[in-house]
């Protein structure tokens, strides 16, 4: 499993969840309703996960048939919170740029009070590999009234009907229209201008010493900066940024 995915994963499994079965089960039935709902009205494919329990439910619309994914029977039901089986069909950038757009939207929904919650989801458009079509992907997380952790995560798919060829992704509120983050832009700024000097030269093999004396900084500067790229990266080592950010197109 990727880092970035890794880290998504272990932040939604590990929370401290709610033991109140009655509320989870209500909570649980109307969220499968809409994911249902939503399978039949746009064709699309809706995935409800459990994160308690680490689980997923899948509601197939005729974007399965024509992505030839989840074929077994129309409502499945997977031991795990990734849909793989779709995964596999998008360009693995853009599902790697969707996972670090997820984490930045989980770490935001928790300051985002209970009631007003379901207003905000992450939006991204995914290329589907070896086509020129898109699917727009919608994601909504969701908590019980008296819990502040996540526990259910709603992933909607359909089409992109506009054709573009680019990734774009947003986190927004939808009551009322407004982009709180966009990919293209929060990328170009996630990490700081030294930041992206100091992790350019350690993918060029750089020592923190030798970075120091470059920049006509102390060596305790550069590995406080070095500490922020991988806190803000949630990477566990300078490799594994460098890869990542290379990818992101950071450096």
């Amino acid at each position: 499993m990727k880092p970035i995915q890794s880290n998504l994963q272990n932040q939604l499994l590990q929370q401290d969840f709610s033991e109140n079965q009655e509320i989870e089960k209500l909570q649980l039935k109307h969220w499968q309703k809409m994911g249902q709902d939503f399978a039949q009205l746009e064709s699309g494919i809706a995935i409800l996960s459990d994160l308690k329990n680490n689980k997923s439910y899948i509601y197939s619309g005729k974007l399965a048939d024509e992505l030839q994914i989840f074929q077994n029977k129309d409502i499945q039901e997977i031991e795990s919170i990734w849909e793989d089986e779709l995964f596999e069909k998008i360009n693995p950038d853009d599902v790697l740029q969707k996972h670090v757009l997820e984490l930045q939207f989980f770490q935001m929904i928790k300051t985002i009070p209970f009631e007003k919650r379901s207003d905000f989801c992450v939006m991204s458009r995914l290329r589907i590999l070896n086509s020129a079509q898109s699917l727009i992907h919608k994601m909504f997380y969701f908590s019980n009234p008296k819990h502040k952790n996540v526990e259910l995560a709603l992933c909607l798919y359909h089409f992109d009907f506009f054709q573009n060829q680019s990734y774009l992704g947003m986190i927004s509120d939808t009551s009322n229209g407004t982009i709180i983050y966009q990919t293209e832009a929060e990328n170009s700024t996630f990490l700081s201008v030294r930041e992206k000097e100091i992790l350019k030269m350690i993918q060029e093999g750089k020592k923190s010493k030798e970075i120091a004396e470059n920049l006509f900084i102390s060596i305790n500067t550069v590995n406080r900066h070095r500490q922020n790229i991988l806190e803000k990266m949630r990477v566990s080592n300078t490799t594994e940024a460098c890869t990542l950010a290379m990818k992101m197109g950071w450096i």
